[in-house]
């Protein structure tokens, strides 16, 4: 059934015979019933928000401590690479230096490689000649000792070159992997950031529903739930009751405030389920018995748990534990009804104007 002014209509046309009063009657319930099951799942409501919440704080809790040691991490790359950046510019003047002396140490070898040469050919010619020989074979050993020191030089110059560049590519891939871990530190950092901001503003707009249906059922619920009980138990109510300067029908007043209520009422619910409906709302939970993350609308278990739909439906329903909001809404509309309905005549016309006076805001039974 849906609760609006045309329902409301409907049931106040009702009268006069005893059929149709019994009709009346039924439709009452069924509004009173509707009313009661809008309550509950606003109940249900406010309580997975509330969960929700909770699992949100310690998410966001959690991605606060993983960002301060993300940036820890982060800065302390960041003094690394300097660090790095500074020897890598030594090692680079370095290399400089060791290629220039390379360059310098292969002319004085080559020059070297040619003076022993030119000294082992002109001893390989005079050879035979002994004056001639032992002179040149003098100079011959010193040309290759000095070329073998030369040669030596170069060797060493090489060596400390092919040192300086295999430093200087480590330090590269070492600098290419502290980029790439900046690299991940950012997206992992922007990922979690993006997660906060998205749970704080998913849970904000959960709790403007919260705050929305905390309204409908304070305004709107609770005064059709009231008038409805008051109109189906007319039996037992008192016609008229007259006061010193008027006479005031409350009845045609519960009738009118049924109306204006259901008016309200429908338009209201219209105005939630738009956009706070749990049976289309995608939202990012926790589920309690798979361990998982999941998105949709939780159920909600032992009072204080989330759990998915696959998982809801495995529990037994000795598992569940709903909310007993139905006994408090019987307790507190009858309260309500007793108040306003069985006063003393002499105080009839002030109770019911202070009745219209808390519920001001939402429904004038004057209009």
């Amino acid at each position: 059934m849906i609760v609006n002014i045309e329902k409301a209509e409907e049931i106040v046309s009702y009268g006069g015979t005893k059929k149709h009063l019994i009709t009346q009657k039924r439709l009452l319930q069924q509004v009173i019933d509707q009313v009661k099951h809008r309550r509950k799942m606003i109940q249900d409501y406010m309580t997975t928000v509330e969960i929700i919440s909770q699992q949100y704080n310690q998410r966001k809790n959690s991605l606060e401590q993983l960002i301060h040691h993300l940036d820890d991490r982060g800065h302390a790359l960041d003094q690394g690479l300097q660090k790095i950046s500074h020897q890598q510019k030594e090692l680079q003047r370095k290399q400089i230096h060791l290629e220039q002396d390379l360059q310098f140490a292969r002319a004085i070898a080559e020059k070297s490689r040619e003076k022993k040469i030119r000294r082992e050919q002109h001893y390989h010619a005079v050879v035979s000649v002994p004056l001639l020989s032992a002179q040149s074979k003098k100079r011959y050993l010193k040309a290759r000792d000095v070329n073998a020191e030369a040669e030596q030089q170069v060797s060493e110059k090489r060596e400390a070159l092919e040192k300086c560049r295999a430093h200087l590519k480590l330090m590269s891939k070492t600098v290419s992997a502290q980029y790439y871990e900046q690299g991940q530190l950012c997206t992992q950092r922007r990922g979690s950031v993006d997660t906060i901001t998205t749970s704080t503003q998913q849970l904000a707009y959960l709790e403007q529903g919260c705050e929305f249906w905390s309204g409908f059922d304070s305004y709107q619920a609770q005064v059709v739930l009231e008038s409805a009980l008051y109109l189906s138990d007319l039996e037992n109510q008192p016609s008229k009751k007259k006061t010193n300067s008027s006479s005031l029908d409350i009845h045609q007043v519960w009738t009118k405030t049924f109306k204006l209520a259901c008016f309200e009422y429908g338009d209201r619910e219209m105005y939630g389920d738009i956009r706070w409906n749990p049976r289309v709302l995608q939202v990012n939970f926790d589920c309690n018995m798979c361990q998982t993350s999941q998105t949709g609308w939780p159920k909600v278990i032992r009072e204080y748990e989330l759990a998915c739909d696959l998982c809801y439906s495995t529990i037994d329903e000795t598992m569940h534990h709903p909310t007993k909001i139905e006994e408090e809404i019987n307790s507190a509309s009858k309260a309500t009804i007793q108040h306003y309905c069985y006063p003393s005549s002499s105080k009839m016309k002030k109770l019911v104007s202070s009745f219209f006076h808390q519920h001001s805001s939402k429904v004038n039974p004057a209009l």
